[in-house]
């Protein structure tokens, strides 16, 4: 598929979970009303300016901005969207020899997400990137922690 096709599809995709995939409930975090819907706008813009930077080949600012969107004061329900926005960039840092950039997106990145789900995914997607560096005992170590976190039960809430 050639380069340009690749972007559009990218963009779509994007644009499919960050403006469709989202419910349209106004889920409170705190004791602040989210206003989702700016939520996604921003999002949306700033996927963009990511995009257009890889495509620019500036790499470090690709990250930065990406960061940027994690950053937003997300609901805790929007996790798992966020989560396949964090491991779509890192795969294309890694597939554009980033994966250091990618790595630390992803630790930068990797206190926003709480679910125990989320966390293995990180670790399991850092240990790819370590594999792909050539360095298998780090990623030894991230695969170790995943299966870590897999076999930790999860916190049950109280009512």
């Amino acid at each position: 598929m050639s380069q340009r096709g690749n972007r559009w599809r990218m963009r779509l995709l994007a644009g499919t979970i960050l403006a469709l995939a989202l419910p349209p409930a106004q889920p409170r975090l705190g004791a602040q009303e989210v206003d989702l819907g700016k939520l996604r706008s921003i999002a949306a813009a700033q996927h963009e300016i990511v995009v257009t930077l890889l495509n620019k080949k500036e790499f470090a600012k690709a990250a930065e901005e990406a960061n940027k969107i994690f950053q937003l004061k997300w609901p805790a329900d929007q996790e798992p969207v966020l989560l396949e926005e964090l491991l779509r960039f890192s795969d294309q840092f890694r597939r554009n020899a980033q994966s250091a950039l990618a790595l630390r997106m992803l630790q930068s990145n990797m206190g926003f997400f709480r679910a125990n789900k989320s966390q293995v995914a990180i670790w399991k997607d850092m240990g790819y990137l370590h594999q792909g560096m050539g360095q298998p005992d780090k990623a030894i170590e991230c695969f170790k922690e995943a299966i870590r976190l897999e076999e930790t039960p999860p916190i049950k809430k109280l009512p």
